[in-house]
């Protein structure tokens, strides 16, 4: 993938003002505190790109009711005195109406401080604790849970793998850090419910940085050792593929299937392995994606571009729609914010994402997604929307 300029990465305060409509009305500003580097920083990066871009083509066009949309994007350091001192600026001095914060560790952080500043934040990956809208009012979503969509893929090795067994096996392999165990307990619970055997854990540790072997000995053994029909794979996209690279060489008939994060274009070497993912991959012939392939075409036709920068297009998308419909009366603010994404019903995406739909006590903004499959090196579509049902 084509990198982003030197000059992307070292300016830490980014706003979309493109001319073409008012100056008259003050821009309604949104912040962004997404990483530039790190762990997450591929990822994280085109997500950037995607939300600039989106704001860009919405701008070009009515804007958000006659105003300008403001996205004030900030790298996320993953320090905590720094992230602190970014959401204080954002909060204090911009006064944006709305916060997407794309690590979901710095977002936990963070929620004492946008709840008592009562924010509507956004993060790209809600824990299912938070969805509770009784409890957390300010925190959002466009992309199903990490439980919901682990959910998803053991009723995919339940009933609609293709594979004719009356137990399958399936193992979870993620990251040793503590943000990644949460939901494990109860997705196990489940997948006993649709009679699949539950293998030991596998963590990998020590596979954050591009270039970095995964742990020998222990996890890759502890594979080896139980050769699953499954493994459900909780990483970052690179991490997954160095995982991959490895088992390569393993005699093993396990069937992979990666989470949101894990599944992207990054892994596009590795055919037949599956991916859960709510998210459509670039250029997927959906209505959405129109706008997306013009605008790539027009402002950088020789870059690519991943799941990642659709996620940024997307949520650019769903907190504009948000705003536009909360202007009742005079007047923006961020309560009337938090009401209209509390009031969503099947919100359409054009495809990029399942309809989304929150209500004050629940705000996953939906329980469905696709499974994907690497074919011939590419992202295909392997199955319909797969629901759990509220």
């Amino acid at each position: 993938m084509r990198k982003l300029s030197p000059f992307f990465l070292s300016v830490l305060l980014l706003i979309v003002m493109i001319p073409g409509i008012s100056y008259s009305l003050p821009a309604l500003k949104v912040g962004a505190l997404i990483p530039h580097s790190g762990r997450w920083g591929d990822s994280g990066r085109e997500c950037a790109r995607g939300m600039l871009d989106a704001g860009k083509w919405l701008n070009q066009r009515e804007g958000i009711s006659g105003r300008k949309l403001e996205i004030i994007l900030i790298d996320d350091p993953s320090q905590p005195a720094e992230f602190l001192a970014a959401y204080r600026k954002l909060n204090e001095a911009d006064r944006v109406l709305a916060l997407y914060i794309y690590s979901t560790e710095t977002a936990l952080a963070l929620v004492p401080h946008f709840h008592l500043d009562q924010i509507p934040t956004f993060t790209s990956s809600l824990p299912s604790l938070f969805s509770n809208g009784s409890k957390y009012p300010y925190f959002f979503s466009i992309t199903p849970t990490p439980l919901d969509l682990a959910k998803i893929a053991m009723s995919f090795v339940s009933n609609k793998s293709g594979l004719q067994m009356k137990r399958p096996k399936v193992i979870f392999i993620g990251s040793s850090d503590r943000f990644a165990r949460p939901f494990l307990e109860e997705v196990k619970e489940y997948a006993k419910t649709l009679g699949i055997d539950i293998g030991p854990d596998v963590w990998i540790s020590d596979a954050s940085q591009p270039g970095d072997r995964v742990e020998r000995n222990t996890p890759l053994e502890t594979i080896k050792a139980n050769n699953p029909d499954f493994a459900y794979v909780s990483l970052t996209s690179r991490e997954a593929s160095s995982l991959l690279r490895e088992v390569k060489k393993m005699d093993l008939k396990t069937k992979w299937i990666c989470g949101m994060r894990a599944f992207d274009e990054n892994l596009a070497p590795f055919n037949g392995v599956f991916g859960v993912q709510p998210i459509s991959p670039f250029g997927e012939d959906i209505p959405g994606m129109a706008a997306i392939k013009e605008a790539h075409q027009r402002w950088h036709p020789y870059d690519s571009h991943t799941l990642s920068y659709v996620e940024g297009w997307a949520t650019t998308q769903v907190i504009s729609e948000a705003l536009r419909r909360s202007l009742v009366g005079q007047g923006f603010s961020r309560e009337k914010v938090r009401l209209v994404l509390e009031g969503f019903k099947d919100v359409v995406t054009g495809g990029l994402t399942p309809p989304l739909t929150m209500t004050s006590k629940d705000h996953r903004p939906s329980v469905e997604s696709r499974i994907f499959i690497i074919k011939d090196g590419k992202l295909s579509r392997h199955t319909s929307f797969i629901s759990l049902g509220r």
